[in-house]
């Protein structure tokens, strides 16, 4: 279990907590908000973030991270914590 800020991430469970509401995480969402977390305050690149979750950014389409971004982000506004991810253009996500 990791806490950070408001919410709380438990990896065992794979699931993210704001306050008493609670959601459900896919593998890669949690992998991408774990990442995020341990780095706190640090900018994490795209390219790094792809390399953790598929071990090669070579034949990932640099869309289906944004995709699993915005659903991260998605879920984490239906329990109130809409701006956790923050985007730093160009350069990638921080937390």
């Amino acid at each position: 279990i990791i806490v950070s800020d408001n919410i709380t991430l438990d990896l065992s469970k794979s699931t993210v907590t704001c306050g008493e509401q609670e959601i459900d995480l896919t593998k890669n969402e949690l992998r991408i908000l774990h990442l995020l977390v341990k780095n706190k305050g640090l900018i994490v690149s795209r390219d790094s973030i792809m390399e953790a979750l598929w071990q090669s950014n070579e034949f990932v389409d640099d869309n289906t991270l944004t995709v699993n971004i915005n659903r991260l982000r998605k879920k984490l506004e239906g329990i109130e914590a809409s701006d956790y991810i923050k985007t730093r253009r160009g350069q990638g996500y921080y937390v």
